[in-house]
């Protein structure tokens, strides 16, 4: 055995026996080449893709996804169709429809086909006469988005209106029975400390995951707060003690009560008196109450970030008439 490795050895080295190989080499190239430059006729597979599908529908399941075709072609076409599968679109737009049946039809498979060969292949069979679709209908709606953040304030800072989302709904598109589920979207937690301007960020929002088919208008909303330095003011207003029956009058202690504004400072500068309204009310007096009465702030101007009253009882002596 050692001998004969020696041997195989010795004659590599020999000029004559290198270009010998060489020959050979070159021969099985020319052979090789020669029988893929050859035409066949035989079987390879490839994969589909389904385009243009409807808007209106979604494909529930994928109907075939690779088809048996038999080709005649050059061997360098079979060479290539086995090293990487060709891939080939099935335009759904051109389905048939009968009844509640949707299909391509073996013609329109075919004239598809022969259009996406090149001049060098041809198609003689394939394995399919029919492709059915089971398609699902798609429904779209409009759904709000809701913010969800957690806000801290720096000292004298105070949120100024609504926390605002952009956009404020989003569009989903998909079956019925999945979004029918959905009555709002919420967004991912916006988390911002020690406030003391104006903010305007973008948030993704909290998408589900678990629908197959259903898709949404957007990714992220900008959630957008106007954050302002605010002043307190005291106003005082005069009681007004409601349901009072028609032979009874009351006198309130105290009779005016001090309301605490928040606000920026041009909106305290335009407050007066006449811009709130406390009352008492008389039916809610009883045995359990004695001379005490609750008292409300019912009304107050709108623009203001807050307003309470330091009191929320007042007592009252009746005088009949």
């Amino acid at each position: 055995m050692v001998r004969l490795i020696e041997w195989i050895r010795t004659g590599l080295k020999k000029r004559k026996v290198k270009v010998f190989l060489l020959f050979l080499l070159c021969a099985s190239l020319a052979w090789f080449i020669n029988k893929l430059s050859q035409t066949y006729t035989s079987n390879t597979t490839f994969t589909i893709t389904y385009t243009n599908i409807p808007s209106e529908f979604l494909l529930a399941n994928t109907p075939k996804k690779e088809l048996q075709v038999r080709l005649k072609a050059a061997g360098f076409q079979f060479l290539g169709y086995h090293l990487k599968p060709k891939e080939i679109q099935l335009d759904v737009s051109k389905v048939m429809h009968k009844d509640d049946s949707y299909y391509l039809t073996s013609d329109q498979i075919r004239i598809q086909l022969e259009a996406q060969l090149n001049n060098y292949s041809t198609l003689t069979d394939f394995d399919s006469d029919v492709i059915y679709f089971d398609f699902t209908s798609l429904k779209t709606k409009k759904v709000p988005v809701r913010a969800n953040v957690e806000l801290t304030f720096a000292a004298n800072h105070i949120l100024e209106g609504q926390i605002l989302s952009q956009p404020d709904s989003i569009q989903i598109s998909g079956p019925k029975s999945q979004i029918d589920t959905i009555n709002v979207i919420e967004t991912e937690l916006l988390k911002i400390d020690d406030l003391n301007n104006s903010f305007s960020n973008e948030v993704a929002l909290k998408l589900p995951k678990q629908l197959n088919g259903t898709t949404f208008s957007n990714n992220f909303v900008r959630i957008i707060g106007n954050v302002v330095k605010f002043s307190e003011l005291v106003i005082e207003v005069p009681v007004t003690v409601i349901n009072l029956p028609p032979d009874v009058k009351v006198r309130t202690f105290p009779e005016i009560v001090e309301v605490r504004c928040q606000g920026t400072l041009e909106r305290l500068k335009e407050l007066e008196a006449k811009d709130f309204e406390v009352v008492a009310d008389y039916s809610y007096v009883s045995s359990e109450t004695g001379n005490r009465l609750s008292v409300r702030l019912t009304q107050y101007p709108k623009t203001l970030n807050n307003a309470m009253i330091d009191t929320n009882e007042i007592e009252f002596i009746l005088r009949r008439e």
